[in-house]
C-alpha cells in the first residue's frame, strides 16, 4: 500500500498536517503527592490512525491529572508516543484541562507539542490542539483527537 511507504510518510511529514484519532485503554492510580497534585497517574495503550501516521498505528501515553494546581479543574500533563505501521514514531508532550464534574464524562482539551521521534520523525517539531473524551466509569474506552502541524 502506498500509504505505508517511507516516501508516503515523507510526503505527509513535509505536508505539515496532523490529524490523529486515538482510542485507548487507560489504567488509573491515585498519585502519591497529596500536597501539590491531589489527583491521578494514568498510563494508556491503544490504537491511532490519521495523518501523518496512516492506518493501524499505536498510541501509548503517561500522564498526571492533578486537581490542586488549578482549583475546580483537572490539570493534565503528559507524554505520548504515536507509532506508525512501519515502526516510525512521533514523540509528543501535552497539557490539557477539564472542569471537575459530578458527571461521569470528562472532556479534557488543550495543546500538544511534537518533540521529535524516530525514523521519518526523528527531527520533527510542531503541535496543535488535543481534545479527549473520558468516561470515568469506563476508562477502557478513552478517545483523543489531535489537530495541528508537523515540520
Amino acid at each position: 500500500m502506498a500509504g505505508n511507504t517511507a516516501s508516503a510518510h515523507a510526503a505527509d511529514h513535509h505536508g505539515r498536517h496532523v490529524h490523529i484519532n486515538a482510542n485507548f485503554a487507560a489504567t488509573v492510580v491515585v498519585d502519591p503527592d497529596s500536597l501539590t497534585c491531589g489527583g491521578f497517574d494514568v498510563t494508556a495503550q491503544g490504537t491511532a490512525t490519521g495523518s501523518p501516521i496512516g492506518a493501524k498505528g499505536t498510541w501509548q501515553d503517561q500522564e498526571t491529572a492533578c486537581t490542586l494546581p488549578l482549583p475546580g479543574h483537572y490539570d493534565i500533563n503528559g507524554t505520548a508516543i504515536i507509532g506508525a505501521r512501519d515502526g516510525d514514531q512521533i514523540s509528543l508532550g501535552y497539557h490539557l484541562t477539564a472542569p471537575l464534574t459530578d458527571g461521569t464524562t470528562v472532556y479534557p482539551s488543550g495543546t500538544f507539542w511534537i518533540k521529535g521521534g524516530t525514523g521519518e520523525y526523528a527531527h520533527a517539531s510542531g503541535g496543535g490542539t488535543m481534545n479527549a473524551v473520558v468516561n470515568l466509569l469506563d476508562t477502557a474506552h478513552v478517545s483523543a483527537t489531535l489537530d495541528g502541524s508537523i515540520s
